[in-house]
Order: structure tokens, then sequence, then C-alpha cells
């Protein structure tokens, strides 16, 4: 017993993302499991049941963080620290905008513009996703992802290989999503879609210094904007095209230029921010690693 204690204390020691990423599929997945095989599909308990499974992420965040020892308290204080430039808000909102209106571009040119009074009638719904998105379908899944895996893995990895590890994850993470019918899109495209948006996300979370606030506004932003489109056209149906395909190569061109821009190792002008809440310890538990600053280190640059 005490060999298999000393076993799960290493791997999570050595490999928190491992455990992380295993925690957050599965306390999802049996969210979502059970929710789908036992409610109707747009009621609201399956509703409910979807937003319930998108906290896997920051629980299992908490929970890893925890068993390592550290102040899960110190953990989210770096979640919740809001003090950036408010630049970095609105490049939150900008940059998922921009990359929607490529996606527009392309969708119209295939398929047509949209009527104004169509694109009117979109806006109301917009800012109602926008708002659910980023606080329970979307921007609350960054404190696992940017808030807790991003770090972790920079610490061995450059920021681009630690984008596609994580967006591999993310995506894996979402396959209840597809074996239920949630989602229409093609699990490739769609997994391809969500390491692009990785890649972008790595660069938000670095050049603003690890505002993860600032990740789920993005996240958010993004969940909302990149349907515009479609809606505006009748539908992801109505274009010839796979939906997931024209937001892979938008988003793919986007994060092509910043890994082009500012190059793999660190995806900005900044370095790649690591964890900051592993020097603190819990109130019972044995801190593993070497406390580091809590304060930011660089100021923000893009």
């Amino acid at each position: 017993m005490e060999s298999n204690r000393s076993l799960l204390a290493r791997l999570i020691n050595e490999h928190p993302v491992v455990v992380f990423s295993a925690l957050a599929i599965g306390l999802s997945w049996t969210v979502w499991i059970a929710t789908f095989s036992i409610t109707t599909s747009r009621s609201g308990l399956w509703m409910l049941g979807i937003v319930l499974g998108a906290f896997g992420p920051g629980a299992a965040g908490a929970v890893v963080t925890r068993l390592r020892g550290e102040s899960v308290h110190a953990w989210l204080a770096t979640i919740f620290d809001w003090r950036r430039p408010l630049r970095w808000y609105g490049l939150a909102i900008a940059v998922p905008v921009v990359g929607a209106l490529g996606v527009a571009v392309v969708v119209f040119s295939l398929v047509g513009l949209p009527d104004s009074s169509s694109l009117g009638q979109l806006a109301p719904l917009f800012l109602f996703n926008l708002v659910l998105a980023t606080l329970f379908t979307g921007g609350n899944e960054e404190f696992g992802w940017r808030g807790f895996a991003l770090p972790h893995l920079q610490k061995r990895f450059s920021a681009l290989t630690a984008s596609v590890l994580v967006g591999g994850v993310w995506a894996l993470w979402h396959v209840p999503m597809f074996v239920y019918d949630v989602y229409p899109h093609s699990p490739v495209l769609y997994t391809a879609s969500v390491v692009c948006f990785a890649v972008i996300l790595t660069w938000y979370y670095n050049a603003s210094d690890g505002s993860v606030l600032g990740a789920v506004l993005f996240h958010g932003t993004l969940n909302a904007a990149v349907n515009v489109p479609g809606q505006a056209v009748g539908g992801a149906a109505a274009v010839p095209v796979p939906y997931a395909a024209i937001l892979t190569g938008t988003f793919g061109v986007l994060a092509t230029l910043f890994v082009v821009r500012y190059g793999p190792e660190t995806l900005s002008h900044n370095e790649a921010v690591q964890p900051r809440w592993t020097g603190s310890r819990s109130t019972d538990g044995a801190v593993s690693g070497n406390p580091s600053s809590d304060g930011h280190g660089t100021e923000p640059s893009d």
C-alpha cells in the first residue's frame, strides 16, 4: 500500500499534467455521459449537465494542486489576478472577432452575402452566447487549460509544443460531444481547429503575462463569434464545405503568423509563463518544487 502511495505521489509531482488530464477527462466524461444517457437533447437538465461537465478542468487543476501539497488559494489567486492593462481585455475580444471575420469572408464568398436584417437579428444572440460561453460553456475551462496545464508544460517544453499538447487533450476531452451527436463536426477537423486555437491562446497567455481571466474572455468570445457567419447564412449545413475546415484554415493562418512573428519557444516577446503558485504550501502538505515570485515577471507585451 505504501509503495502505491509513493508511486502516486511521484507521478503527481513529476507528471502533474498527466494526472490533471486524466482527472479532467474523468470528471467531465462522467457528468456528460450520465447526462446524455438519461436526458432529452436541449432540455434544461441536458444544458445543466453540459455546464457542470465544463468545470471538470478547473476542478482537476484544484485537486492536483492540492495533492501536490500546494496552496489552492495561491493557485486561485493567480487565476483571478485581473491586474493587466485594459488593452489585454480588449485584445481578448478583438482577436477572436478578427478571426471570425476571416471565417465570414470565406463563408460569404461560398454562399453569398446575407441580408442586413438577418445580421441585425444575430447581434442579441451573439451577446447572449458571449456571456453564456464565457461563464459556463467555454471560458470556465480556462481555469484548467491555461490556468494549470499550460504553465506546467512550459516548464519542460517550448510554448508551441505545450500548445499542441494542451490542444490535443482539449480535443480529446470533447469526445462525448461527438459520441452523443452534440457536435456535428468531423472529429479530425475539430481537433485541428482546437490545436490552432490553443496556439493563439498561448500567445495571448504569455504575452499578457499569464492572464487567465483574459483567456477566459478570449475563449468565450471565440466560442460565440466563430458560429456567427454560419448562423447568418442559415446554419453551417448551408455551407458547401465543412465548417470546421474553414475554422481550421482561418485560425491556422492566424496561428502560423504568431509562430513566425514570435518564434515557437515563447510565442511572445515575454518569457513563457510557468507556475507561480508552486512555492506556496498548503496547510498540511509539503511542497515540491522551488518557490517562485507571485508577482508579474515582466510587463505584458504584444
